[in-house]
């Protein structure tokens, strides 16, 4: 909710009041925190990226025990990425163009499919954060989910049967099986330039029907031709296609769209 000034979150006025802010925390004492607030490290003689993340990452990980104990999310979760704007000079700056903050830290989040909660965070430093992913014999985009998945269950080790949301970056069988042995389904666009997708899906052949799908035991994939050709990926029983009215240059067609209750 980005307002003009720190102190609009306090306002009392009637038309624009937020009561939130002002029962969590007081004005006067959430600025004192903000002034003195650094990440700073001291002086010393070791210079490593292990030494010079330390600070950070405690208060990150400070952070993320926070959000875990404040909320518990819901039976759908989905996993993206962001990027927090940063501007000074560390090794693992990084730049995504399709980004609206560019240039910054990168961090992955897992958090509630409904409210936007953000459960978790997992901020990326490079080789020493690929290090401490779960399953090293899988590709990063993978064992960034499963990582995030496996400290959500952690929390609370009876929990079954969440429903994870991912973009085509994460998406992979390889994916979904790790998610089924833990009892999470997976559902998200895929590249098609993944390993173990049938060739029929990688160069759809379309005739009379815009979907061609495969499935085996409990992972479906298909591909559907709408205004351009869309791979996806469930392992969702609850999956299936719905007519829609759709409009196209002005006109109103029919189209099929994948859905998952």
């Amino acid at each position: 909710m980005p307002l003009a000034s720190i102190p609009e979150y306090w306002t009392t006025r009637s038309n624009s009041k937020i009561p939130f802010y002002s029962e969590v925390f007081s004005r006067d004492r959430f600025r004192q925190i903000f002034w003195m607030l650094h990440l700073q490290g001291n002086a010393s003689s070791n210079t490593s990226l292990r030494t010079r993340i330390g600070k950070a990452n405690n208060f990150l990980q400070y952070i993320d025990t926070k959000f875990a104990e404040r909320f518990i999310p819901g039976k759908d979760i989905c996993i993206d990425e962001s990027v927090v704007k940063f501007k000074g000079k560390i090794a693992f700056t990084t730049y995504n163009p399709k980004k609206p903050t560019k240039w910054g830290i990168r961090i992955y989040v897992l958090a509630d499919g409904e409210t936007g909660y953000v459960y978790s965070i997992l901020p990326y430093y490079g080789s020493l954060t690929t290090a401490n992913l779960e399953k090293p014999e899988l590709p990063v985009s993978s064992r960034i989910p499963l990582t995030l998945v496996k400290k959500r269950l952690n929390n609370i080790p009876s929990a079954e049967g969440y429903h994870l949301c991912t973009d085509r970056y994460f998406t992979s069988i390889p994916l979904a099986n790790e998610l089924l042995k833990l009892k999470v389904h997976l559902t998200g666009t895929i590249m098609p330039t993944r390993k173990y997708l049938p060739a029929a899906i990688k160069k759809p052949l379309f005739s009379s029907k815009s979907t061609v799908a495969y499935k085996k035991d409990n992972t479906l994939v298909l591909a559907w031709k709408s205004k351009r050709i869309v791979t996806f990926l469930s392992t969702s029983d609850t999956a299936f296609l719905q007519q829609v009215t759709a409009r196209t240059r002005g006109r109103d067609g029919i189209c099929d769209v994948r859905r998952n209750d």
